[in-house]
């Protein structure tokens, strides 16, 4: 216990350390804004395979001391959750009958999405069914009963009201299940995101998509891929969406960051890359690196402040503060080289900055 304690507290320190040259969040929240932290994959331990599962000591325990007092300051924190909180059901085939890589996690794992602060995650990609109705409607059961709020269906819109706004979180996919929201039809993505936009304050998208794996970590123009499953057409999908009314886009897909732009004012997150990965998940450069992103915006959805708090991932897949700051510095450069003409500017503390050619887009 004193252990854990002192742990957060040097965490702490170290995050005040690295961004006391920005604005508080705390400051901001007194514009009458709403801050946002974002996090990337979320697989907090596996039973599959049975004789050489990935689960934490006890019920994980310790496992996010680490990083959780990154989060606890939020308004609202979201994330992708990539393993279905289940004991049941029967892993599914994978169309050549040879089953990769597939994520259960143990209910009694599920506390440490608490302690995380998580308040809505996108429950609907390419692991979450891995083990079948059964399991699926489980993991569902599971967050509803603690108040973690899910996107990714069809219609599905999770709403909550911060200082008297409206904050509209929605979800898209690859069109895995029936009732999953696809985004391989961009059209109908921005008339979700209309809908969004027209009843609320603020919306926040939440995309699994994007190429994945060495070859994609740049991010593309038109048709992405991983291996041979289409990912959309993502950077069409990200401007179209914004176009239509979103606020801000975290992108998942990626077992690694990729870049990201600031289009119309609003910032795109290609990928957030691996958060806590605790299994058998590939933890060489760049994949180990992680962040949270911290975003505040106004009533409008326009930027108030952005930070990047670096993170990196330790064997077998726990979160801890990077002093280093190597996701910022990797962010930068793989941001530079995807959208050079993005205003977005990465400071060495993490800060995001718009540079000042176009007035109408500097962060205030």
């Amino acid at each position: 216990m004193v252990r854990s304690l002192v742990v957060s507290l040097v965490v702490v320190v170290c995050f005040v350390c690295f961004v006391s040259s920005s604005p508080s969040p705390a400051a901001a929240r007194t514009r009458k804004t709403v801050t946002i932290a974002a996090v990337g994959h979320i697989v907090i331990g596996t039973d599959f395979p049975t004789e050489t599962h990935f689960l934490p000591p006890g019920s994980g325990e310790g496992l996010i001391d680490d990083v959780a007092p990154l989060l606890s300051y939020a308004d609202l924190t979201v994330g992708n959750l990539a393993a279905t909180l289940s004991e049941r059901g029967k892993v599914k085939p994978f169309v050549d009958g040879i089953r990769r890589f597939a994520f259960r996690t143990p209910p009694r794992y599920a506390p440490v999405l608490g302690k995380l602060g998580l308040d809505c995650v996108l429950a609907a990609n390419n692991h979450i069914l891995d083990f079948g109705p059964d399991a699926y409607a489980d993991t569902i059961r599971i967050l509803n009963s603690m108040g973690i709020a899910q996107v990714g269906l069809i219609d599905q819109i999770s709403v909550t009201r911060i200082r008297g706004i409206r904050v509209a979180v929605v979800g898209f996919t690859q069109p895995y299940r029936a009732d999953f929201q696809s985004h391989h039809d961009i059209e109908a993505a921005g008339l979700v995101v209309a809908r969004a936009a027209s009843d609320n304050d603020i919306v926040i998208v939440l995309v699994h998509g994007g190429g994945e794996g060495k070859e994609a970590a740049h991010v593309k123009r038109g048709k992405e891929f991983a291996g041979a499953e289409y990912r959309g057409k993502i950077v069409e999908l990200a401007h179209h969406l914004v176009d239509q009314g979103a606020d801000l886009i975290i992108g998942y897909g990626a077992h690694a960051p990729r870049a990201m732009e600031l289009y119309d004012g609003r910032i795109i997150a290609y990928s957030l890359g691996n958060f806590l990965t605790y299994g058998p998940f590939d933890l060489h450069a760049p994949n180990y690196l992680s962040a949270v992103l911290q975003v505040t915006l106004d009533k409008r959805g326009e930027l108030a402040e952005a930070q990047i708090v670096p993170l990196r991932l330790k064997f077998p897949g726990a979160p801890s503060f990077d002093p280093k700051g190597r996701t910022v510095n990797y962010l930068r450069r793989m941001s530079k080289a995807d959208f050079p003409e993005s205003p977005l500017t990465f400071l060495s503390d993490g800060t995001l900055k718009v540079t000042p050619n176009d007035p109408k887009l500097v962060v205030r």
